[in-house]
């Protein structure tokens, strides 16, 4: 092999090994947060769901103008979506909504995104709780809601506000995890 053809192999050889260190070091595409199934097993266009508990009473109810259900993983994916959460205790429910919500496919977890609203029963002769925020985790049983963000909550005249909260909503117990500010106007006699 003459001193051309072999000077011709070894930049070949260079190019190929060129490319693909370049096609290894090239940067990968994000991945982009998924609103919902590419194409659900069914979908309605006015929907309501109960899911029950396994003692066959009810662990939550929703209603709302859109539902699609992901035909692999079963998770329900909703537009503006009203729920109702039981307080056996408060002989009421909790309620809430936003713009858009999900439900696991056991319905053993709701969460509810962008403009979320909770709303404690309302119990005569008591102040009703309502929770504010842009993102909220509920677990139906044992009924504890969870969110990561600034939530705002308001009981008669009083303000909570803070980053983070943790609620227990059989108990109206909750938790808020930092940043807290509290403002109180007492009651008059």
């Amino acid at each position: 092999m003459n001193q051309r053809a072999a000077l011709t192999v070894l930049l070949v050889l260079v190019a190929l090994a060129s490319a693909w260190w370049a096609w290894k070091l090239r940067p990968m595409p994000t991945q982009e947060d998924v609103v919902g199934p590419l194409r659900g097993d069914y979908t309605a266009n006015v929907y309501r769901l109960v899911v029950m508990k396994k003692d066959g009473t009810v662990s939550f109810r929703s209603h709302g103008p859109y539902a699609v259900r992901d035909p692999d993983s079963q998770q329900l994916f909703l537009n503006q979506p009203q729920f109702s959460f039981p307080d056996k205790a408060a002989k009421a429910d909790w309620t809430g909504h936003s713009e858009s919500g999900w439900v696991s496919a056991k319905g053993d977890e709701v969460r509810l995104r962008n403009q979320v609203v909770l709303d404690g029963p309302d119990v005569p002769g008591k102040d009703q709780t309502h929770i504010r925020t842009e993102r909220l985790t509920i677990f139906p049983e044992p009924q504890t809601a969870h969110s990561d963000l600034l939530v705002t909550i308001t009981r008669g005249a009083s303000i909570l506000t803070g980053v983070g909260m943790n609620a227990w909503l059989k108990t109206s117990r909750l938790e808020m995890l930092s940043k807290v500010s509290f403002h109180d106007v007492p009651k008059k006699k």
